[in-house]
């Protein structure tokens, strides 16, 4: 069972290429062929998929590659290690995925890249009629994608976030950070608080499927 894994660990280098990619996957949940900073990460897990699935499944997660959209992830079969999001960040999150899936339908999108900008980020935020909306400053902004930039599912594209032309790339990785069959859940139980907003309900944390 663990002869395929003789080969790395008999390499000091291999082992230690071994490791990182394995940690930065566990750390930041996916790992992208397009994504600079990981593309030599996706070619090596790719590569020794047998050894990778093998060290996952023993600790009890299920390794994913697809190679049509170049996309590597990991999911915990016991459900446990899941990011908790506020409600403010499922909505930013959902805002995000709708964008995606618009841009993606757009005829006029080119190739696999999705961009948006910080100001239509904002106009689909603002339209929502929530009573005591959390305001979407600048400091809430610069959160928002700093969280999701740390999970690989976007990315600014120039370093000023502050200004509404700035462009952000959104990574096909949106539509998976929640399972299938959590999606449909995900986006009613949203549209139910957001009802419940609208009403003047207490805010409260919400964890993602």
């Amino acid at each position: 069972m663990f002869e395929k894994l003789e080969l790395i660990g008999n390499s000091t280098s291999q082992k230690d290429k071994f490791s990182k990619a394995a940690n930065n996957l566990l750390n930041h949940c996916f790992i992208l062929k397009k994504k600079e900073d990981t593309r030599l990460d996706y070619i090596y897990i790719k590569d020794n998929k047998e050894q990778f699935s093998l060290v996952f499944d023993l600790l009890g997660y299920d390794l994913r590659i697809d190679e049509y959209i170049g996309l590597i992830s990991v999911s915990n079969r016991n459900g446990t290690g899941r990011l908790q999001f506020t409600k403010f960040e499922s909505i930013m999150f959902l805002i995000l995925r709708l964008l995606y899936l618009e841009k993606r339908n757009d005829i006029s999108t080119s190739g696999d890249t999705v961009t948006v900008t910080v100001q239509e980020i904002r106009d689909k935020y603002n339209v929502l009629k929530i009573r005591n909306k959390q305001k979407l400053d600048r400091n809430s902004e610069r959160q928002i994608i700093a969280l999701f930039k740390r999970y690989n599912l976007i990315r600014n594209l120039t370093s000023d976030i502050t200004q509404g032309e700035t462009r952000i790339e959104i990574y096909p990785s949106i539509m998976i950070a929640i399972p299938n069959e959590g999606i449909t859940h995900f986006y009613e139980s949203v549209k139910d608080r957001l009802t419940e907003y609208e009403g003047g309900e207490e805010d409260a944390d919400e964890e993602t499927e």
